[in-house]
């Protein structure tokens, strides 16, 4: 706890401390907060993830994050393609997964990819659990990497930055109104008073988007995407004459028959002077990289069928299946009207332990599918080839 050398310096009246701690297991890194103070340290020989929850909340922990799920450690990768599927979210080793977190930026642990946290964090989304995406500097201390050069941003009451509610953090953090920030910030709202964490509502037949994105004067952002159900739906490109520390790009989209949730990420050019350098990436998979600042959004969730609530990818598949069973010409036509998302998580739930993924009738059904079923099956179909190989 940094309290009371807060006190001693007298900059206790600047900031709140948190006490928290990273419980580092053979099977994975996890972040914790607020611990309580002389609880029980958690288990770090757990290897069993419901099990090493409990123990890590049974500390008092409200919040619990996933660190660097691609990186390899104890020659053990959390997400790696024989532990997770990539593409629909499912946890192959069988238990459902109950943190609150996972980072989708980590400035002290790069990817040569920096897409790669970010895939796998929107399978995690599609398969239908409420995940914040997260940003951090995993410096450990102060010579080997920037302290705070990943940072998350929670929406909550800072008029007081040395009195701020912890618990009223933590609720708006799970709640998903968080920020994922490496140099750039990124905002968004939708139809005008939605943001992130909320859920959209009303009628009308088009959303209009919103997002700002903000920085330092050495930092700018080149590119910005958004992402519905993790598919990539807009892309706008800025050019350095754009930016004045901030800045604001508007779309007006139509709004899908189904629930989507949008995020949206941008990225730029990297800093290279002392004072910010970016450090290559921690486990590269390539010799070639490019730098890049990034900042991102958490989930706007939309309701677009107008039931009142969220339905994610993995909840359409299934209510479809059992809507249609084996009728694999319906199943197809009326999964036309869906997105990439939902047809992965239909291929998924069709190919099932000891069933065959790809059937003559399937195959023949596919020919005349939309062309979003067929990249939603032929993405699924490449995770199981990969594991073949």
């Amino acid at each position: 706890s940094y309290e009371e050398d807060a006190k001693r310096m007298k900059v206790r009246d600047i900031f709140t401390p948190v006490l928290g701690n990273e419980v580092t297991t053979t099977k994975g890194h996890f972040n914790a907060f607020p611990i309580r103070p002389g609880s029980k340290v958690p288990d770090a020989r757990e290897e069993d993830w419901p099990r090493l929850m409990e123990s890590i909340r049974s500390a008092g922990a409200k919040v619990i994050i996933l660190n660097h799920p691609c990186d390899l450690h104890s020659n053990f990768r959390p997400f790696d393609e024989k532990n997770f599927n990539r593409v629909t979210g499912e946890n192959k080793r069988g238990f459902e997964f109950s943190f609150d977190a996972m980072e989708v930026i980590n400035s002290g642990a790069l990817r040569t990819d920096y897409m790669e946290n970010y895939r796998c964090w929107f399978a995690v989304l599609n398969y239908g659990y409420r995940v914040a995406g997260v940003s951090g500097s995993d410096c450990h201390d102060v010579t080997w990497r920037i302290v705070g050069q990943g940072r998350t941003y929670i929406v909550c009451d800072d008029k007081d930055p040395g009195k701020v509610d912890v618990d009223a953090a933590c609720r708006s953090f799970l709640s998903g109104r968080v920020l994922a920030s490496m140099g750039l910030l990124v905002d968004m709202k939708v139809n005008g008073s939605f943001g992130v964490g909320d859920l959209v509502n009303g009628s009308g037949d088009r959303l209009d988007v919103a997002v700002t994105v903000r920085g330092p004067s050495w930092s700018r952002p080149s590119r910005l995407e958004l992402f519905a159900n993790g598919r990539k739906i807009v892309e706008e490109a800025f050019s350095a004459r754009d930016w004045k520390g901030e800045v604001t790009k508007a779309w007006s989209i139509p709004k899908p028959r189904h629930d989507v949730y949008l995020v949206a990420i941008a990225t730029g050019p990297a800093e290279t002077a002392p004072y910010w350098p970016i450090p290559k990436p921690y486990q590269p998979t390539s010799p070639e990289w490019q730098p890049l600042v990034i900042g991102s959004t958490n989930p706007v969730y939309v309701d677009a069928d107008k039931d009142g609530k969220f339905t994610p990818p993995r909840a359409y598949a299934k209510a479809l299946l059992d809507r249609h069973g084996t009728d694999l010409s319906t199943l197809i036509s009326e999964l036309g009207t869906y997105d990439e998302a939902v047809a992965s998580q239909v291929a998924s739930l069709l190919h099932g332990p000891g069933k065959p993924d790809r059937t003559p009738e399937l195959l023949h059904r596919l020919e005349s599918a939309s062309e979003n079923v067929r990249k939603g099956f032929s993405s699924y179909w490449e995770t199981t080839s990969q594991i073949r190989r």
